[in-house]
């Protein structure tokens, strides 16, 4: 098991995960193999990838709420996420637009989850999307 133990080793253990999961998306794309691939990522990690069909769902919310959210929840997860720290940097780069949608192509669906939405009709919308 890893032993992270600082907030910056998170970070690298962070990039690590991200560095092997679009890893396997190239590959699943180069085969013609759908996916979905989530994570809070920027544009440069889909740089790489085969040409596919995008349908990006960017789920939104004031950057006060998420700041909440993640002291709300830092006490349920692996401590390796180090939410109670992030708060605040959460905030500032949040208001600072720095998690708007991606400028990668595609079809994009914005959900606003200050109040958690009906999941039936954006899984809808995406399926319309996916399946032409």
């Amino acid at each position: 098991m890893l032993e992270v133990t600082e907030r910056q080793e998170s970070k690298r253990l962070g990039v690590a995960t991200f560095a092997v999961q679009f890893e396997v998306l190239r590959e699943l794309l180069a085969a013609g193999v759908s996916a979905i691939c989530e994570g809070n990522f920027g544009a440069s990690w889909f740089e790489a990838l085969p040409p596919a069909r995008v349908v990006q769902v960017h789920l939104t919310a004031p950057p006060d709420v998420l700041r909440a959210r993640l002291l709300d929840r830092s006490e349920a997860r692996h401590p390796v996420h180090y939410d109670r720290e992030a708060s605040a940097e959460v905030l500032e780069r949040a208001a600072a637009g720095e998690w708007d949608p991606l400028a990668i192509g595609g079809e994009l669906i914005v959900v606003d989850t200050t109040e958690w939405p009906d999941i039936e009709p954006i899984v809808s919308i995406v399926g319309r999307f996916v399946s032409h």
